[in-house]
């Protein structure tokens, strides 16, 4: 199966001129009036929350090219076609999205802290549980803001979720800890500090440069849960394969399953919000 190739603006402009336009397809996966705004000329528009279905319009042996407004929510569409592992084609995702290629400084751009493959199991657990408290504060923090809306209720739903999620990583955190672990999960989760992003900054402070305009905060915000619940779900499914326990790796399947769904609910629901 194919990786998902990080490809610059300045290299999809030269990968543009030596290409031949029946080898490749460029694929703008943001809302209908965000492409009717500005788009990249010649992409084909196939929202989000579309993709997975859609896909099988295009040729397997076709390079695709996706792109959104900062390459948060194509990086995600990309890696569900990826996930697929129906196509023969490059896959790449636009860093810094149309914003990047219009040239704009991509500053404030939140970025999770991506997890390496060969820290041992029991580290990896726990930055998970990390990851699923950094969600919880994440969504709790908009449930406050967007309390009695449709996005508060669907984000409320999702929070208890993760805080779930975390309660079945502490079981096999304890279970492959070097020394007995005393504490309870509840003990544990409150000293969790939830910091997932580059830095070590938490959510919340980045969360505070997102801006005024309401419109394009929660955009935003979207943008940055369907990252959160991707890579989450591509971090389970990792546990999953490494297991040697099948009971195990069949609860990390699940947990990852659960997760991708959650991108799912996300996306549709960045549609509802956005289909004008």
């Amino acid at each position: 199966m194919r990786n998902v190739i990080d490809i610059f603006p300045d290299e999809l402009e030269e990968y543009r001129a030596k290409t031949r336009e029946q080898k490749y397809l460029v694929i703008d996966v943001r809302q209908p009036w965000e492409y009717q705004t500005e788009h990249i000329p010649g992409a084909q528009l196939i929202p989000l929350p579309e993709i997975e279905e859609r896909v099988h319009e295009i040729s397997p042996e076709t390079n695709l090219i996706f792109y959104c407004r900062t390459g948060g929510r194509s990086a995600v569409a990309a890696a569900l076609v990826k996930d697929t592992g129906t196509r023969q084609g490059r896959i790449y995702n636009l860093v810094g999205g149309i914003s990047g290629w219009q040239g704009k400084k991509l500053k404030d751009i939140p970025h999770l802290e991506l997890f390496p493959r060969d820290i041992p199991r029991r580290q990896t657990l726990y930055r998970a549980m990390n990851m699923e408290k950094g969600a919880w504060i994440f969504y709790n923090d908009l449930v406050r803001e967007y309390a009695e809306s449709e996005l508060g209720e669907m984000i409320q739903e999702l929070g208890d979720l993760e805080k779930k999620h975390a309660q079945t990583l502490f079981k096999y955190w304890k279970k492959y800890s070097a020394a007995p672990v005393q504490e309870s999960f509840e003990e544990v989760f409150e000293r969790l500090d939830g910091r997932i992003m580059e830095g070590g900054k938490p959510i919340s402070a980045w969360a505070a440069h997102l801006g005024r305009n309401p419109r394009d905060r929660v955009l935003r915000l979207l943008e940055l849960a369907c990252e959160i619940e991707y890579y989450t779900y591509d971090l389970y499914r990792g546990l999953g394969r490494r297991s040697q326990d099948p009971g195990e790796a069949e609860i990390f399947f699940m947990l990852a399953e659960q997760e991708k769904a959650h991108v799912r609910v996300i996306s549709k629901a960045l549609a509802r919000i956005f289909r004008d």
